[in-house]
């Protein structure tokens, strides 16, 4: 679990960016390399699952390190944590399922630039 803080620690010094920033980064990472490797489309729950999972799993490492280092668990900040981290990729989901923001034209339609006057 040490190694775990010290990581992030160092990723904080190195980015110069603020933890709950991180969150927000790693977490839309992660959404995007579950669509990248695994196929899987933004509007599924499966990379929703996988930042839910990768979230949970960072906060239970916080819990353990906190219990060991601090002798207490901040579960409240670990809440905050969590609602961060899934709040971005919550969004991009909802706009994928319900708006056509990520829609494609259909095959063979073709979408108008803007570039040339319309005639």
């Amino acid at each position: 679990m040490e190694l775990i803080n010290e990581l992030k620690i160092w990723l904080v010094d190195w980015t110069g960016l603020a933890k709950d920033a991180l969150h927000i980064y790693v977490a839309v990472g992660v959404f995007l390399a579950g669509c990248a490797l695994f196929g899987w489309k933004a509007w599924q729950l499966r990379p929703l699952l996988l930042v839910l999972a990768v979230a949970i799993a960072g906060e239970f490492a916080d819990i353990a390190y906190n219990l060991t280092y601090e002798g207490y668990a901040f579960l409240r900040s670990s809440v905050h944590d969590i609602w961060n981290t899934m709040l971005v990729p919550c969004i991009i989901f909802l706009f994928a399922k319900f708006s056509v923001v990520f829609a494609r034209p259909a095959p063979g339609m073709t979408e108008k630039s803007g570039d040339q006057p319309e005639v």
